[in-house]
């Protein structure tokens, strides 16, 4: 497990346990033995150390935005609100009535986005291939040709960040889609190799499925008693991953690695890719059993890596379906024939460097 994931999990259960354990312990009224000093204490992790926490796990290793820290500080706010005395409480109900306007706010812009993007990929819709890929040519990366380097300042800034992740959302329901239904998908680019993983087996998706529907069905049962048409949609929202799991599997079997105008598309299913042009690849070089690895380093397949593309300059992998973005400058592959794939990148590059030079 990479050292991003890593923290983010630790995060994550760090911020669970510490929540309940305010909901525990912390005193309903001030008058209780102790409280000052459960307040205290409780005061000091919501406000000092989840967001201190935050900064390290998620803004410094895992390379997100500063401005995500509002995130923690506001989720502090609302855990303070429900679980402090009623005596304290009170001063957070200011949170029920920002609400509202940020949420109007928030909202304007959101939708401003999503008709800018939704006319995008409109005018677009005759294009072929993946749709994200033209959200990611719209709104996208175009870093420097200069070498990686380690600190994150000197990362190349993405074109349009709020876009980019938020037109890749929007991407990914049509994406589906295409990829779902081989019709749609009949004249996409072939394969130049593919990376072994789960996702591509028959019975993984078969089980994936099958837990699903179960869940839909669970889902259905609960709810049935209470309100049928709630029942009915929770199941039927909940039954609609179906088709994306579908187009995972079909993309993980068919389409993981491939060449598309100059570009070299990555394929780690549905829930993320990395697009990379062909001249910000630096080398190709198999790995065997003796090769060192990195675990910290990105790899997409089930096993041991036998393939390493080094990069010219950072590139970004856009990862849960958009909402995660991560600078690499380097990537672990296992395929399935990966003397065919370095064979076709590089012979792509040696062709491709005539339009390159020209393009630039």
């Amino acid at each position: 497990m990479r050292r991003s994931v890593k923290y983010r999990l630790l995060f994550l259960l760090s911020a669970v346990v510490a929540y309940s354990l305010g909901f525990t312990y912390l005193p309903a009224s001030l008058d209780e033995p102790s409280a000052l000093i459960r307040l205290s204490v409780f005061s000091v992790i919501y406000f000092l150390v989840l967001p201190l926490g935050y900064w390290i796990a998620i803004i410094k290793v895992a390379g997100q935005k500063l401005w995500k820290l509002l995130i923690i500080f506001s989720l502090s706010s609302l855990m303070a609100r429900l679980s402090f005395p009623a005596e304290i409480a009170s001063y957070f109900e200011f949170i029920a009535w920002l609400r509202f306007p940020i949420i109007a706010v928030l909202l304007a812009i959101e939708l401003y986005l999503i008709v800018s993007i939704a006319r995008g990929l409109w005018q677009a819709r005759a294009a072929k291939g993946d749709p994200r890929l033209t959200v990611i040519n719209q709104y996208g990366t175009n870093p420097p040709q200069t070498q990686f380097a380690t600190d994150s300042a000197d990362k190349p800034q993405v074109q349009d960040d709020k876009r980019l992740t938020l037109g890749y959302m929007l991407a990914t329901e049509p994406a589906s889609w295409y990829y779902a239904i081989g019709y749609f998908s009949r004249h996409h680019a072939s394969a130049i190799a593919h990376i072994s993983s789960l996702s591509s087996s028959r019975w993984h998706l078969l089980s994936l499925i099958t837990g699903l529907l179960a869940a839909a069905t669970c889902c259905y049962l609960a709810l049935v008693g209470w309100s049928e048409l709630t029942a009915l949609f929770s199941a039927g929202f909940i039954a609609y991953g179906v088709v994306v799991l579908w187009a995972n599997h079909r993309i993980a079997r068919h389409y993981s690695c491939y060449l598309i105008d100059n570009k070299l598309v990555l394929n780690n299913g549905i829930w993320g890719m990395l697009v990379v042009e062909l001249n910000r690849i630096a080398e190709v070089e198999l790995l065997d059993d003796s090769g060192l690895r990195d675990k910290q380093d990105l790899s997409f397949g089930r096993g041991k890596s036998n393939a390493r593309i080094m990069f010219t300059s950072p590139q970004v992998y856009i990862g849960a379906m958009g909402q995660l973005t991560e600078w690499i400058g380097k990537i672990d592959l296992v395929l399935d024939n990966p003397r065919q794939f370095k064979s076709i990148v590089e012979t792509a590059l040696i062709n491709a460097e005539p339009q390159l030079q020209e393009a630039s």
